[in-house]
């Protein structure tokens, strides 16, 4: 869809030009073109799907990791961190450098080609990683479950102490 606007004083005359209609407004006698309007480049790309959302990297982070928030900033979480443990924010989407914009993902679902786990529950792992083996030690924290070799739905779960 294109859009064409012509200032004029008092009025503007606004002309969109759309699949089924054209919109067009009686304009004065002294009316001007000002420029007609182009799609501009596109943004950066944004989370989709589930529940995201951006923040900013505290540490260079790669994509597909489990990652906490603390004071604005997004670091990757291992699941021996006591410290952080109670933080987890989501899975990052993307990889940043640190100050950088990192998308991260809350809920819903992820496909990654790289990925080929089996139908099942994924754990938190060390720094970040995603794992099918349950940990014996440092906290459990379940993140969701592989529905297929390439697929996983996130649910994350408070953590369980495995040292008490």
């Amino acid at each position: 869809m294109s859009t064409v606007a012509i200032c004029g004083d008092p009025e503007v005359l606004v002309i969109e030009a759309g699949v089924e209609y054209a919109v067009a407004l009686e304009p004065d006698e002294d009316t001007s073109v000002v420029t007609v309007g182009e799609q501009g480049p596109p943004g950066p790309p944004g989370p989709t799907g589930g529940s995201a959302l951006q923040r900013i990297a505290g540490e260079t982070l790669s994509a597909l990791r489990a990652v906490y928030e603390l004071d604005g900033l997004v670091r990757a979480l291992d699941y021996r961190d006591a410290a952080h443990i109670d933080l987890l924010l989501g899975l990052s989407l993307t990889a940043a450098p640190a100050g950088g914009p990192v998308n991260v993902q809350r809920s819903g679902v992820l496909d990654d080609n790289s990925w080929s786990w089996q139908p099942g529950r994924i754990y938190l792992g060390a720094n970040g990683s995603l794992t099918q083996t349950a940990p014996a030690d440092g906290y459990c924290v379940l993140l969701g479950a592989a529905t297929s070799a390439t697929r996983i739905t996130l649910n994350l779960q408070d953590p369980i102490d495995l040292e008490n």
